[in-house]
């Protein structure tokens, strides 16, 4: 099978881990085109000059280092996926580089993870795409509907302001009713079977001299053959030439609502799109934000409590190492199916990030939370993933939940919440913890 190419560009200031790098790359499958920059100039002047599939960046370097490059990925807000590559840096630091933005971490003494992070990190790029991608025909969808809004055709009838005299019409009412022009032209407004409920006679006709203006939506209009046509009825008075007319747009909805109608379907298919987790099919992390910031404000109003579920699949990189991403991506998405099968109707999943999964449960108590949590595990205890023909293999997870306090602030929550899962895959994983 031929090489992947792959551009990389290197933020590293040892030419000798270069060519280790480079090496572990063609090892992987790979056929890279790199260069290297070891400082914030050279690698803004990069990321200006060319485009880059990865970056691969060691922690500390000579007036330089990782979160440093994250910055100034966000600076210029580009979406690359970074990987730290490094020697030395403990996993809480790790951890927070990843927090910060970096996709992955990867010891020097341990290159064989570097190209199954790298396959990881471009899939989750090429997904965050699609849904970027999603949100922008979204958007162009929206501009379309405007411009066919504003261009539709509609039916004109243009009468005398003094006496509702029909002076003219077009052909596309004269079509959409099925009378003639004859049957239009030098009638009283009120006399044209159509209108007779909207202008049924002379004294409503001064009524709308006064008013300069009328509308009317979702109107039924009598064809001359007795079929009743739901239209858009606006009508304004205003000056042509030395004396005033009334102009009556008449636009028919028929074709607007099947129109609305459709829009409104892909609008729900593209928004589904950009909250899903193409992988889970769970809904994502901002989804999960945006929904979290409703839930606190409920709970903050009305007064009733609301837990958060934080969760992590224990050794799930040990896993994908051993067996592969596709078997690890196998066992997200049964995960996602899984989580999906113990919520009740209230409650919603989320892929908060790599193999951690997050559950917000309104209306609900930390000693209930505690209930789902087990729940959960007891559902996964029985869970059997067979990567390989003939072997089973169970998956744990550590769970840390909170109740959500009074006016507290939405992120803050979550850091809590986070902390205390981190505790219980300190304190041995496969564990549910909470506070007091």
């Amino acid at each position: 099978m031929k090489d992947k190419s792959l551009r990389v560009l290197m933020i590293e200031d040892s030419e000798d881990d270069e060519l280790l790098l480079i090496r572990a790359l063609k090892k992987g499958g790979y056929n890279p085109v790199c260069e290297r920059v070891c400082s914030s100039a050279a690698m803004k002047k990069a990321l200006q000059e060319k485009q880059w599939d990865i970056i691969l960046c060691d922690y500390m370097m000579p007036g330089f280092n990782a979160p440093s490059a994250i910055y100034i990925l966000k600076e210029i807000n580009l979406d690359i996926p970074l990987i730290v590559v490094t020697a030395t840096i403990g996993e809480e630091t790790a951890i927070e580089c990843m927090r910060f933005g970096a996709k992955d971490y990867v010891m020097k003494s341990n290159l064989s993870r570097l190209c199954p992070s790298i396959s990881r990190s471009l899939e989750e790029a090429e997904i965050k795409n699609k849904h970027k991608q999603a949100e922008e025909l979204l958007k162009a969808s929206e501009i379309r509907y405007r411009r066919l809004f504003e261009s539709a055709k509609d039916g004109i009838l243009i009468l005398n302001c003094d006496t509702g005299i029909i002076v003219d019409v077009n052909p596309f009412l004269i079509e959409l009713l099925g009378y003639s022009r004859e049957q239009f032209i030098e009638k009283a407004v009120w006399e044209l079977g159509p209108f007779k409920d909207i202008i049924p006679n002379r004294n409503k006709f001064l009524e709308l001299q006064r008013q300069e203006y009328i509308r009317y939506d979702n109107m039924p209009l009598e064809t001359i053959d007795g079929r009743l046509v739901n239209v858009e009825f606006v009508s304004n008075v205003y000056a042509e030439a030395d004396t005033n007319v009334i102009q009556c747009n008449i636009r028919d909805m028929t074709k607007r609502k099947e129109a609305l109608r459709a829009l409104q379907e892909s609008e729900r298919k593209y928004r589904e799109l950009s909250i899903i987790d193409d992988l889970t099919q769970l809904y994502n992390s901002r989804h999960f934000y945006a929904q979290l910031k409703i839930e606190t404000e409920r709970s903050n109003r009305y007064e009733q409590p609301l837990t958060l579920l934080l969760m992590d699949i224990d050794k799930f990189k040990e896993f994908n190492d051993t067996y592969g991403h596709v078997d690890g991506d196998n066992v997200l998405s049964q995960f996602g199916k899984l989580l999906k099968g113990c919520l009740r109707e209230t409650d919603s999943a989320y892929r908060y990030g790599g193999e951690e999964f997050t559950i917000i449960l309104p209306m609900t108590t930390i000693e209930d939370g505690i209930i789902m949590g087990e729940r959960i595990q007891s559902e996964l205890t029985e869970k059997a993933f067979s990567p390989v023909l003939g072997e089973n293999v169970f998956m744990t997870a550590s769970i840390g939940l909170a109740q959500y306090k009074p006016n507290e602030e939405m992120k803050a929550f979550v850091r809590r919440v986070d902390k205390i899962m981190y505790q219980a895959k300190s304190k041995g994983r496969d564990r549910i913890y909470s506070e007091p």
